[in-house]
């Protein structure tokens, strides 16, 4: 998720580090990328061409899902066996909206029976395969499942399939995903590696592309953001976990190091928002710096510093793995975009400004939204303006900071950050087309002040109370209704 800005404080530069920016300046092009939105399947945005890897399996005893006992599953994930009385629900991801029902097509291993609920209905069933039909109209309340209701121990139903009828079995991704995607140049996987989570993963427990699940604790495959990345040409950015042992650290560099087309670089960063309160990484780092005697008794530059020491052992590994090729390795110390103070703290502490390539901040627009209704629009879209010149004006002073350690300055997260429980007001805002006209200021200006890389966030999500982070709200939105996409894509053709 991304930061919570709620006020803005000019920092003045210091004279020898404003000394030290000064003189002209190239700005270079625009390298526009976006953030992928995590793949459950409430995100209404179908990835993977086998509509069930989005999803876990639940236990239903006919009065609510919970999650399916461990116990249950075998060491891919698959149902094992079922007790008397239980089944095991298994949303599927539904493809982008249509006028039009649509044919899937679902196959599978194994001895089971499978039903269907919500939108999904049984068309046909023989063998090991059925096929059903869809019709999602994008609404909130649009959802489906299968539900296994018997397995064989003996020859559990397992490597269940299903996909949209026309879409080749070898296919990995869905066609409409890949073309939504195209012409992003970085793929920022923060949400599809569950980095907010904090979890403790080995590398010997990742996920693997023939997992039955790409959603479970240790996120996603490596192989497949590695393997999407390569089929667009985008240059993959990843998080390496805050608990990542060098184990983890070194066989991920490797595999990416082995697996990526060379020609592509690879940016590189340490946790997410280690700065921010709401995130558990960022408690465990204040706690570990504060033990570790740093900071000098301050809570914030205990955790910075803590922040500093623990990127820099990773980036020391993947910097060895990347040897032969150092500038397809981008590492990326990450800050908050408000309080360039923190930055500072982290670039001087030791040497961690040798051991990376660029500074990021997240240069979000926004609004203090609290008791705004929708009968206040014009005053919001009349604000929004002078927001985004704050935004970038605080970018200036972060840009500064990267700039005196001889660094590149990038976003990593950026776009509206207007976030209201009022749902009204909050589709009212997303859908209206002066939120277009926003983006093209804003994109605009980055494009003429800072050029380099900038990440907006994020790919496709529903409108909620923790905010409307979505290019668009779920897949097959009529573009009429989808302003920040629609300005997205003028400035991806327009821009030199």
């Amino acid at each position: 998720m991304p930061e919570v800005l709620r006020r803005y404080v000019p920092v003045r530069l210091a004279t020898d580090e404003a000394a030290r920016v000064s003189g002209p300046e190239i700005v270079p092009p625009t390298s526009l990328g976006m953030n992928l939105f995590g793949l459950q399947t409430f995100n209404r945005q179908q990835v993977f061409a086998n509509m069930i890897l989005q999803s876990e399996w639940f236990s239903s005893r006919g009065d609510g899902w919970t999650p399916m006992p461990k116990a249950q599953l075998d060491e891919w994930g698959w149902v094992s066996r079922l007790e008397p009385g239980q089944t095991a629900p298994r949303p599927l991801v539904l493809p982008a909206a249509s006028s039009q029902a649509v044919a899937v097509r679902c196959t599978f291993a194994g001895l089971g029976e499978l039903g269907a609920g919500g939108m999904a209905r049984i068309v046909r069933s023989a063998g090991n395969s059925l096929e059903l039909e869809l019709a999602p109209t994008g609404a909130q309340d649009n959802g489906a499942w299968l539900e296994l209701l018997s397995t064989d121990p003996a020859n559990p139903l397992r490597d269940l399939d299903c996909r949209k009828a026309d879409t080749p079995r070898e296919a990995r991704f869905e066609p409409e995903f890949l073309a939504f995607v195209s012409g992003f140049k970085v793929l920022r996987f923060l949400d599809w590696q569950r980095t907010n989570d904090n979890a403790h993963i080995a590398w010997s427990a990742r996920t693997k592309p023939d997992s039955a699940s790409q959603t479970g604790a240790a996120g996603a495959s490596l192989e497949d953001m590695i393997d999407l990345a390569n089929e667009l040409g985008a240059d993959p950015w990843f998080l390496m976990p805050y608990n990542a042992d060098p184990d983890y650290l070194r066989g991920f560099a490797e595999l990416v190091h082995e697996r990526l087309d060379p020609r592509r670089r690879v940016y590189v960063e340490l946790g997410n928002e280690v700065w921010n309160d709401i995130f558990d990484a960022a408690a465990q780092a204040e706690r570990e710096g504060l033990a570790l005697g740093l900071g000098g008794g301050d809570p914030m530059r205990a955790r910075m510093e803590r922040y500093a020491e623990r990127m820099v052992a990773a980036m020391r590994i993947w910097t060895a793995v990347y040897a032969d090729r150092p500038g397809a390795l981008v590492r990326v110390c990450a800050s908050q975009h408000a309080n360039p103070d923190l930055a500072r703290i982290v670039l001087a502490h030791g040497q961690a400004d040798h051991w990376v390539d660029a500074l990021a901040t997240a240069s979000y627009i926004w609004l203090e939204m609290e008791g705004r209704e929708r009968s206040d629009l014009d005053f919001i879209f009349a604000q929004l303006p002078e927001s985004v010149d704050r935004t970038l004006a605080m970018a200036e002073d972060n840009r500064a900071i990267a700039a005196a350690h001889g660094l590149r300055y990038i976003a990593y997260e950026g776009g509206q950050h207007l976030v209201t429980a009022n749902f009204e007001l909050a589709g009212a805002l997303q859908r209206d087309p002066r939120m277009g006209d926003v983006y093209a200021r804003y994109l605009e200006g980055w494009r003429r002040r800072f050029g380099d890389t900038l990440v907006l966030y994020a790919s496709t999500a529903p409108v909620s109370e923790y905010g409307s982070w979505g290019l668009r709200e779920y897949a097959g939105q009529p573009s009429k209704e989808t302003p920040k996409l629609t300005a997205v894509r003028r400035f991806q053709r327009e821009a030199p």
